[in-house]
C-alpha cells in the first residue's frame, strides 16, 4: 500500500526577518525569557542594536530614559550600558577625580551632588558640587559648582527632580532645641516657588543638643530625623507644600513614596516590629500593616538604610536603574558584650508597596510570612575590622571593611542583585536566611582600594551613586580629602 501524501507533516519557518519585526514588540523581560529559550532568537538578537539593546535593559535591571534618540543615538547607549554591565560587578571604575575640602565644614552627598557647608557666624557658605555622570550627559569635564551665601545651616538634601533644597538649622530657644527647614530652588538658592514660605520653624520638646540630623525627601513630603546626645530619636513628617507636620517618636523611619511611610517600632521588651503608614493626610496618619521582626532582634540597634538611587529619573538620562528592582536593607546591630554577628536584611521596596493592595485579613504580619520574601546576611563582629555602611543604590548595596587603624587595608564589597541570573546562584554561609519568595539572587564582589586612590588614608565616609563611589578620606590639616571613582567614563589620561 502506498504511503499516503499526508503522512509526513511538514512545518513551515518564519524566516528571519518576519521573526525580527515581531520580536520589536517584546518587552526587555520578555525578549530575554525568548533569547534564553531560543538559540536562533538569541542569534539575531545580538545581531541587531535595537534587540540588544533592550536584552541589556533587562539583564542590568535598567529601564530607558527619556534622552532623545537625536542626541543620544542607540549604539552609544548600548555601548555605555554594557560598559556599566561590566564594570559596576568587578568594580572598575574608569576615572578618578580628587578634591581638597576645605575644613572645618559640613560635607556630604545628596541627589547627585557633593555638598560642603562652611559656617562664617552670621552666615554660612553653602557649595554643591554636580557628580560626574555619563549617563546624563555630564563627564567630568562638564559638571557643575554652585556656590551661594546662606543664613546658618547643619545639614541639606538635594532633589534634583524638583530643583529642591531642603536644609536644617539646628536652634535654642528658651532652653528648648528648635529646628528651623529652609527650602530653597537648586540653581538660585531663593525660595522655591512650590513653597508657601522660604523657611519654617518647629520646636522639638527636647533640651538635650542634637548629635546627628539627616533630611529625606519624597515629591510633596520631607522627613527629618534627629538624634539628641542620650540617645533620644525623633522624626518630622511634613508636606513642605503646605507645612503640615507632626513628629514621630520611633526608632527610624523611612519613606516609601509620596503616600507610605516605614516606621520601625520597639516598646520595652516586645518584638520590634514595622509599622506600614499612610501618610497621604499627616496629622491623621493611619497604620495599614504591622510587620514582626526576627525575636533573635529584639536586643539589637535595628535601622533602615535607604536607597539613594532618584525614583523619577532625570530628563537627560540615556538609561537608568528600574524601580521596581529597588533594594531595601535592614540592618540589625548587636549588642557589643552580646558577640552576636550584626545582620542585614534585604527585601524589595515593591513589596511594601504592594501591601494596601492586598485583602489580608490580619493587620499584623508574623516574621514566618513576610520573611519568606526577604534574605539575610550576618557579618561577623571582629576587632581587628570595621564594617562601614550598607549604602544601596538601585540592586545594589555597597559597604567597606577597614582593617584596625583603617590604613593597613580597605576592602570595597559590592552585592548586586541580578533581576534575571543566567544560572543557580551558590551562597555561602554568610547568608544565613534566604527565604524561597525572595526573588533576590545576591552577586558578590570584593576589591582592596589601591593605595593611589586612598594615599594611605583611613575612609571615614562613602557616598554610591548610580555612577559614582566618593570616599571621604581622614581629616588632614585644614581639609579633607575626597576622592570621586567614576565608572562609565573615558578612562583617565596619564
Amino acid at each position: 500500500m502506498a504511503p499516503s501524501r499526508y503522512s509526513r507533516l511538514r512545518r513551515y519557518r518564519v524566516s528571519n526577518d518576519v521573526l525580527t519585526l515581531i520580536l520589536q514588540y517584546l518587552d526587555p523581560k520578555s525578549l530575554f525569557m525568548a533569547s534564553k529559550a531560543f538559540k536562533r532568537i538569541y542569534g539575531i538578537v545580538m545581531d541587531y542594536h535595537s534587540l540588544r539593546y533592550k536584552l541589556e535593559l533587562a539583564i542590568t535591571g535598567t529601564k530607558d530614559g527619556a534622552a532623545p534618540r537625536a542626541v543620544a543615538p542607540l549604539l552609544g547607549r548600548l555601548h555605555l550600558l554594557t560598559s556599566y554591565r561590566t564594570d559596576w560587578p568587578r568594580l572598575n571604575w574608569t576615572h578618578e577625580y580628587k578634591m581638597q575640602l576645605v575644613t572645618p565644614s559640613h560635607i556630604g552627598t545628596s541627589g547627585g551632588f557633593i555638598h560642603q557647608i562652611r559656617p562664617h557666624g552670621t552666615y554660612d557658605t553653602v557649595e554643591i558640587t554636580e557628580l560626574p555622570s555619563c549617563r546624563t550627559g555630564r563627564i567630568p569635564a562638564l559638571t557643575r559648582r554652585l556656590r551661594f551665601t546662606s543664613p546658618p545651616v547643619e545639614t541639606i538634601c538635594i532633589d534634583p527632580s524638583q530643583a529642591l533644597v531642603v536644609a536644617a538649622h539646628i536652634f535654642c530657644q528658651a532652653r528648648i532645641v528648635g529646628v528651623q527647614l529652609h527650602f530653597r530652588d537648586l540653581w538660585t538658592f531663593g525660595k522655591h516657588a512650590a513653597a508657601p514660605a522660604e523657611s519654617y520653624d518647629i520646636p522639638t520638646q527636647s533640651i538635650a543638643p542634637v548629635a546627628r540630623a539627616a533630611i529625606s525627601v519624597f515629591g510633596s513630603k520631607v522627613a527629618l530625623s534627629l538624634e539628641f546626645v542620650g540617645g533620644k530619636i525623633n522624626h518630622l513628617i511634613m508636606d513642605w507644600r503646605n507645612f503640615g507636620a507632626r513628629w514621630i517618636d520611633d526608632q527610624d523611619i523611612l519613606l516609601l513614596d509620596d503616600n507610605l511611610l516605614l516606621v520601625l517600632c520597639k516598646r520595652g521588651n516586645s518584638l520590634p516590629i514595622i509599622n506600614l503608614c499612610s501618610i497621604s493626610n499627616i496629622r491623621n496618619m493611619v497604620v495599614l500593616r504591622q510587620y514582626e521582626l526576627p525575636a533573635t532582634w529584639n536586643t539589637s540597634i535595628i535601622s533602615f538604610h535607604s536607597n539613594s538611587a532618584p525614583r523619577l529619573p532625570s530628563a537627560t538620562a540615556l538609561f537608568y536603574s528600574d524601580p521596581a528592582n529597588r533594594v531595601l536593607v535592614i540592618a540589625a546591630k548587636s549588642p557589643a558584650k552580646s558577640g552576636a554577628p550584626h545582620s542585614w536584611l534585604f527585601i524589595n521596596e515593591a513589596y511594601f508597596k504592594g501591601a494596601p493592595s492586598r485583602r489580608d485579613r490580619s493587620i499584623v504580619v508574623p516574621w514566618s510570612v513576610w520573611g519568606q520574601y526577604s534574605i539575610v546576611k550576618d557579618l561577623p563582629r571582629s576587632s581587628k575590622t570595621a564594617v562601614r555602611g550598607p549604602y544601596v543604590v538601585g540592586s545594589r548595596v555597597a559597604f567597606l571593611v577597614c582593617e584596625a587603624g583603617g590604613r593597613a587595608s580597605t576592602t570595597l564589597h559590592l552585592i548586586e542583585f541580578a533581576p534575571l541570573p543566567d544560572g543557580p546562584v551558590r551562597l555561602d554561609p554568610s547568608w544565613s536566611a534566604a527565604g524561597p519568595r525572595a526573588m533576590l539572587f545576591p552577586n558578590e564582589t570584593a576589591r582592596r582600594l589601591p593605595s593611589s586612590t586612598i594615599e594611605n588614608h583611613a575612609v571615614d565616609e562613602m557616598g554610591v551613586t548610580e555612577d559614582n563611589i566618593v570616599l571621604f578620606l581622614e581629616l588632614r590639616p585644614g581639609f579633607r580629602p575626597v576622592n570621586i571613582l567614576t565608572f562609565g567614563a573615558p578612562p583617565t589620561r596619564r
